[in-house]
């Protein structure tokens, strides 16, 4: 099975948000998750970057490609807007130190809550949650709410149509079973 098909379920990243021990670190699962953020992206995303009116963020990608992307879940919003408070520009993400947080803390951030909510990582060879899984997750899940491959693959900003097909352009098992089930049920 190819590493792409891993994901994990809606309910999973809510159980996730949930144990997580900080609104900051509830924030950061939260734009892994509804940005279909690269670990970096994250840790490079400054306040300015956020247009609150037109519900968007400018993100600097993979080989300094920019990218918009659509903010489409109000509570994130609010969220990002709550964290952010007063400030009007520098990181999004702050360590505890009032630096921005680096690579490693994202890292930590998501094994420790993934061992809180006792989530595994649904690749069998990876031992612990990782925010990539994140990428993965939101792709799959507009997927199955309909959304385009095209669609998808400008909001995760893939250059080729083909590394998006490649990756989300097949269903899962699990939506393999739902369809089976809707379709038999009947």
């Amino acid at each position: 099975m190819r590493a792409s098909a891993y994901h994990l379920k809606p309910a999973e990243i809510k159980k996730l948000i949930i144990a997580t021990s900080s609104f900051r670190d509830r924030c950061i699962i939260k734009s892994l998750f509804w940005l279909g953020l690269r670990r970096k992206e994250l840790c490079g995303l400054d306040i300015r970057d956020i247009d609150f009116q037109r519900k968007r963020v400018t993100v600097k990608g993979k080989g300094d490609k920019i990218r918009i992307i659509p903010i489409v879940d109000d509570e994130f919003l609010s969220d990002l807007k709550h964290l952010i408070g007063a400030r009007k520009d520098g990181p999004v993400f702050l360590s505890n130190q009032s630096q921005p947080v680096s690579l490693r803390l994202v890292n930590h951030i998501i094994e420790k809550v993934g061992e809180q909510a006792n989530i595994e990582n649904p690749h069998p060879a990876r031992r612990h949650l990782n925010p990539h899984i994140f990428r993965h997750s939101i792709a799959r899940f507009l997927k199955s709410k309909g959304f385009s491959a095209e669609w998808i693959q400008n909001f995760l900003g893939h250059e080729s149509f083909k590394t998006t097909m490649d990756m989300y352009g097949t269903i899962s098992i699990d939506e393999m079973q739902e369809i089976a089930l809707r379709k038999l049920g009947e």
